[in-house]
């Protein structure tokens, strides 16, 4: 009896013993899983290697209905200043060429025509049906407070009968371009007895990038008396209108401060010509670095490579400091050197980095898929020489620290990531030095790369700190830390193998 007694005492302590290891086994690998899921999710929408906006426009609409029918669709786009002031001087054109025959031939023909292999950025959609955008008419620039503005026509002639949940919006789903859709700015021509109202509402349904989402605007059309057309609904299949989420409300706040941000840009990079070494210059450079703060909270690769990356691989604040600002200053630099070489050899700046990423996009995601490969069979190997549960491949729990290899692995992997240069800062470059200006410019890419590279840190930090706190948690059993070690290893080089696949399939060699 005694001895049954025994048994069962010294028994219910290594119950309890297991049963706190299988909690701390369930909550580390549900937290490597969520560390996957969220770099997949990343990666998920990766059509475009940057995500980031560097055009800003605003979209007025005009809707016209005559006695048939939905005959057109005006247009307005109105740039944002730099934008503006860059493009124009990248093909030649000033305020007082621009409403000339060969000012109007200029803008068309360098900054208008390509938009057709993008649909106009147009949505249409009638009777749940989308309606491709290949042709427009009536087009016309003009520019007004110093911003850049387009005006054109999408003809349409959809008759009454034709007309079911009728919807319009306007946006880049590839997000270089942050479309704003005025709701203020919708018109209604009507030329004929029908009634035709609207509302404005947001397209869950189209979300791109996960969380961006964009207005639509929905019509509501009562045909004339004698037609057979039914009133077209305002009500449509997509769904009742929801509150704006934690994530959209943000990327929202994003959008709105980049694009304050660069007006105020504009408006202190004129006034550097007047008083190079005033008030306006240090504002320049100061806005600057808070715009790289802000925008590097978006969307991008860089984001999701430096969080794969310590995840899977011992990392330190100073390494992930490293990281953090080596990519940025690395897709700063790309840019400048893609400027000035575009300048010296095209004469055309915002030309010359388009053609530059078209050929560096490629190369850039494909080295990255091929390093993720690297680091992914690196992972197996180092595991298979131990055993994934042995003990001789995996560190002492809580004392990882980078070694000089890693230094060096750390600036490859920047490398590679931030190859492709940016277009924000040859926007930025090439108003620059269309008002001669390009020190300050210059030093504005500078500031603007440390305030990227103080958000890209922070995501590297917070990687770091993540991956820390998944190994202490299961240090307290040998055989469940090496498995969580190399599940992290693993999964963390796979998220970046297919991250860099996906990225390159998306690329313009594809396309």
């Amino acid at each position: 009896m005694y001895g049954a007694m025994k048994g069962r005492e010294t028994c219910l302590p290594c119950v309890w013993e297991s049963f706190k290891q299988a909690q701390v086994m369930y909550r580390t690998f549900s937290f490597c899983l969520f560390a996957v899921m969220a770099a997949l999710f990343l990666l998920a929408p990766a059509r475009d290697g940057e995500a980031h906006p560097h055009v800003y426009v605003d979209v007025s609409l005009t809707f016209v209905v005559d006695g048939t029918g939905l005959a057109a669709i005006r247009e307005e786009w109105r740039f944002d200043d730099i934008f503006s002031r860059a493009i124009l001087d990248d093909i030649e054109v000033d305020p007082a060429t621009i409403s000339t025959a060969e000012g109007q031939a200029k803008v068309k023909q360098g900054a208008f025509d390509y938009l057709v292999n993008f649909g106009y950025f147009t949505f249409i959609e009638n009777k749940g049906k989308r309606l491709p955008v290949i042709e427009v008419r009536d087009f016309k620039a003009s520019l007004g407070e110093g911003r850049l503005a387009y005006g054109f026509t999408v003809p349409l002639s959809l008759a009454f009968a034709e007309l079911r949940d009728f919807r319009v919006a306007v946006f880049d789903r590839e997000y270089y371009s942050d479309i704003l859709l005025l709701k203020d700015g919708i018109f209604l021509e009507v030329n004929g007895p029908a009634q035709v109202s609207h509302s404005v509402r947001p397209a869950r349904d189209l979300t791109y990038w996960q969380f961006i989402v964009p207005d639509a605007v929905y019509l509501s059309v009562t045909a004339p008396s004698g037609s057979e057309a039914k009133p077209l609904r305002v009500e449509s299949e997509h769904g009742e209108v929801e509150g704006p989420g934690v994530l959209e409300t943000t990327m929202t706040w994003v959008r709105t401060t980049q694009k304050l941000l660069t007006s105020k840009l504009s408006r202190f990079g004129m006034d550097i010509r007047v008083n190079p070494f005033g008030l306006a210059l240090w504002m320049f450079l100061g806005l600057s670095f808070v715009y790289g703060i802000v925008h590097a909270v978006g969307p991008g690769h860089g984001k999701a490579v430096v969080c794969s990356y310590f995840l899977s691989h011992p990392g330190s604040f100073f390494t992930g400091a490293l990281m953090g600002n080596a990519i940025t200053f690395i897709h700063m630099g790309s840019a400048a050197v893609v400027v000035a070489v575009a300048y010296l050899l095209f004469s055309s700046g915002m030309g010359g980095v388009a053609r530059a990423s078209l050929a560096l996009q490629p190369a850039s995601y494909g080295l990255l898929a091929l390093l993720g490969v690297f680091l992914l069979v690196k992972a197996l190997r180092d595991l298979a020489r131990g055993g994934l549960l042995a003990e001789p491949s995996c560190p002492v729990p809580g004392k990882e620290s980078p070694s000089t290899g890693n230094v060096r692995e750390v600036l490859l992997v920047s490398f590679v990531t931030g190859l492709v240069p940016c277009p924000g800062a040859a926007v930025i470059l090439a108003f620059s030095i269309g008002q001669e200006i390009l020190w300050a410019g210059l030093g504005a890419i500078v500031a603007m790369a440390v305030g990227m590279g103080v958000t890209t840190t922070l995501f590297a930090w917070g990687a770091v700190a993540a991956r820390s706190v998944t190994l202490r948690l299961s240090a307290t059993n040998r055989r469940i830390f090496n498995g969580v070690y190399g599940a992290l290893s693993i999964c963390g080089a796979a998220v970046i193998a297919l991250f860099g696949t996906a990225l390159l399939l998306g690329s313009s060699v594809w396309h």
